[in-house]
């Protein structure tokens, strides 16, 4: 009997899961067209619904065009029915956190900054409970996008810019916060959000962002890359120059050594040292700024600048597109403003990229800019709701 009832429970839990994505991709529908599109008993899916009314999550609004009959009643996603709260720590330290309903309606928001490791907790811990308001009963799950690579339960093995090492930033997490806890790349979830946002369902996407430090994260099939051994896309990281200069992270010739804005203002210093005016308005926060400002066409040392780091990133996108071959690569960053790196970027991906057995591919500028680490993480934690979750039979009876 324990085995029938565990059967059962699960197919129960299949079903509910089934039925609520349905009703939130399809925004408004009536119990009939889930019976028709699901090929679940009328009766059946009345109980299922029933079920989902009781947790809150979806609810009946107004009646559909009749086909002969009864107007059909139809449903929708309750949008206060769960939350999504999710945060967002940068290389620099600073926090960012949201939280947002079912329908991607911001509820809530806050922002901290920690120096240390040892601050990152405590600090975590407070502003997560403060953002759900001590309230974890309508809590859909809690999403972490954090810096560097992070292990499959939540840590961060390693963030180099910040020189954190073996941070248990989810494990710890989870003993104070009863519900669903998923930790990923910071700029992974940003690669998801671009993804949702552009609407590219089934598509392969690679998200490059450059500014001071350079990430990337790979999309395939709606489902976040997050690599054989819990290390996912470190583009920056990629050995372009092995008689380079050192990286953070103990190689040379790192792609971020390169592009970095640290390293394209030394680049900018190294090439205006005689002109100490002009040098004084930039540094290594408003480099990228000044070079997309400035005449490329007026300016030959702008010009050239602004063509070696498009030739640099250029040399990261096409060894990913010969080893992956994906259909879209957005780059996030202030450069791709700059007409002559976009244009020396284009040109130089399209001519010295394999060419693809079947298909191509397009670069592509952000659209969510800033936003879409957060946007992201969000995105990420209302999918994994609507199409993973599980729920007990035990809440129905």
């Amino acid at each position: 009997m324990q085995g029938e009832r565990a059967n059962n429970t699960w197919v129960k839990s299949q079903n509910l899961n089934l039925v609520l994505n349905l009703i939130w991709e399809s925004s408004l529908v009536s119990r009939a067209e889930i019976s028709k599109k699901t090929g679940l008993s009328r009766s059946t899916v009345s109980q299922l619904v029933s079920d989902l009314i009781q947790t809150g999550v979806i609810e009946e609004t107004g009646s559909g065009d009749s086909i002969g009959g009864r107007r059909p009643i139809l449903l929708q996603i309750k949008p206060e029915g769960r939350r999504i709260c999710a945060v967002h720590v940068d290389d620099g330290g600073q926090i960012h956190a949201i939280v947002e309903d079912l329908l991607g309606n911001a509820l809530n928001q806050s922002s901290a900054f920690v120096t240390e490791a040892g601050e990152l907790l405590p600090t975590l811990k407070v502003m997560i409970n403060d953002l759900l308001e001590n309230d974890l009963e309508r809590v859909a799950c809690i999403v972490l996008a954090l810096p560097g690579i992070i292990s499959g339960d939540g840590r961060i093995l390693s963030a180099v810019n910040l020189g954190w090492k073996d941070v248990p930033i989810g494990p710890e997490l989870a003993i104070n916060f009863a519900v669903p806890i998923f930790a990923e790349n910071a700029t992974g979830l940003a690669a998801f959000g671009e993804l949702t946002a552009r609407g590219l369902e089934s598509r392969n996407l690679i998200y490059l962002r450059i500014g001071s430090a350079v990430g990337a994260g790979i999309v395939t099939y709606n489902q976040l890359h997050q690599g054989l051994r819990g290390s996912e896309a470190e583009i920056g990281h990629m050995v372009i120059d092995i008689k380079g200069k050192l990286c953070k992270c103990g190689r040379r010739g790192c792609l971020e050594t390169k592009v970095s804005r640290a390293a394209v203002y030394q680049t900018v210093k190294d090439s205006l040292n005689s002109m100490g005016s002009e040098l004084a308005q930039i540094n290594g926060a408003n480099v990228f700024e000044w070079l997309v400002g400035q005449d490329a066409e007026e300016r030959p040392l702008v010009r050239e600048i602004l063509t070696t780091i498009a030739q640099n990133v250029a040399v990261g996108i096409i060894n990913v597109l010969n080893v992956i071959g994906t259909d879209s690569i957005v780059i996030q960053s202030k450069l791709c403003d700059s007409k002559t790196f976009w244009q020396v970027l284009n040109e130089t991906v399209a001519n010295e990229v394999l060419p693809f057995a079947q298909g191509g591919f397009e670069l592509l500028r952000s659209i969510l800019g800033e936003t879409a680490i957060l946007k992201g993480a969000t995105a990420y934690g209302r999918r994994h709701f609507f199409e993973q979750s599980r729920f007990s039979i035990e809440d129905y009876e």
